[in-house]
């Protein structure tokens, strides 16, 4: 019986160092196959395209269904402003970007999400038709543009100068003051 008793219990010990070492070797396995993966440390690359970079360029459609590039304002400063009718801050600046376009004649390019909206196009139209606004809506039905630029919140707004190059981008909304202030 005493033999039985340790024989079982040097089989149990075995299977037991067994799966240990079974579990531990594919524990390493899994380890050495995965890749290693750089954390970026470019706060540029986190948090979208930054001042002094060139402004890529990119063609959207218009909610009349016209067809504008960021090239038709070459030698032009213009506001780039990335937004969504859900997005609350969005809408509090609105007035201020209207304001600025007209005040000024400086363009201002609005830069619908519109791959975010619940019903896409038809959201846009229907936020457009209570509040109207006097500069280009771009749709960005797809969120290529979005991506290009590395938009991480809505609102985003990005001055570029007259050479294609970002002069100012704010992420948050914007006044007519910080527009002023950055467009002199």
């Amino acid at each position: 019986m005493r033999f039985h008793k340790l024989a079982i219990s040097l089989i149990m010990a075995g299977l037991i160092g067994g799966l240990a070492y079974k579990g531990y070797d594919e524990y390493k396995t899994s380890q050495a196959s995965e890749l290693t993966v750089e954390v970026a440390t470019d706060d540029g690359v986190l948090g979208g395209l930054e001042v002094g970079q060139r402004a890529p360029q990119f063609e959207l459609e218009t909610t009349e269904g016209q067809s504008v590039s960021l090239a038709d304002y070459e030698g032009q400063q213009v506001i780039l402003n990335f937004w969504a009718t859900w997005c609350p801050p969005c809408r509090e600046e609105l007035p201020e970007l209207i304001e600025f376009g007209e005040d000024t004649g400086i363009p201002v390019l609005g830069v619908n999400a519109t791959k975010n909206e619940r019903l896409g196009k038809r959201d846009v139209d229907a936020f457009l038709q209570e509040v109207p606004v006097s500069f280009p809506i771009l749709l960005d039905e797809t969120g290529t543009v979005e991506k290009t630029y590395r938009v991480v919140a809505l609102p985003t707004t990005y001055l570029i100068g007259p050479d294609g190059i970002i002069t100012a981008k704010q992420v948050g909304p914007v006044d007519f003051d910080w527009l002023h202030d950055r467009t002199k």
